[in-house]
């Protein structure tokens, strides 16, 4: 799991470690980046090819919790048999589904009215 704190949002990228153990830290994870004052979190699974039940309703519980906050989780590089159960869902329990990191910056940045969005320099690794 790989966490770095954004301008204006918590960036979280899922690696393939082993399903329990990222389960764990991915729930550390957004439990941690909700608590914090970003308007989004973004959920980068570009490094798994599948997503296990638990993840997504993990994913989907913090959705619903973030748009009740009046925030987003916005989702990227979803895996394509995965990408069915984020959709057609209602718009309280629906996280944002964009294809590339690239969009979910530009999406915050929209969102923000931000003209700029630069990364910091230290990441935190798990």
């Amino acid at each position: 799991m790989y966490r770095e704190v954004l301008p204006n949002g918590f960036l979280l990228i899922l690696s393939s470690n082993g399903p329990s153990a990222e389960e764990i830290k991915l729930t550390r994870a957004l439990h941690r980046a909700s608590r914090s004052d970003k308007p989004a979190i973004l959920l980068d699974f570009s490094l798994v090819n599948s997503l296990s039940e638990e993840v997504i309703e993990l994913v989907l519980a913090y959705a619903f919790v973030l748009h009740a906050q009046g925030r987003r989780l916005i989702l990227c590089h979803v895996p394509e048999p995965a990408q069915h159960h984020f959709l057609y869902l209602d718009a309280t329990s629906q996280p944002l589904l964009v294809p590339t990191l690239f969009d979910a910056m530009h999406e915050i940045k929209r969102q923000s009215g931000n003209q700029y969005f630069d990364l910091p320099c230290t990441p935190d690794y798990d």
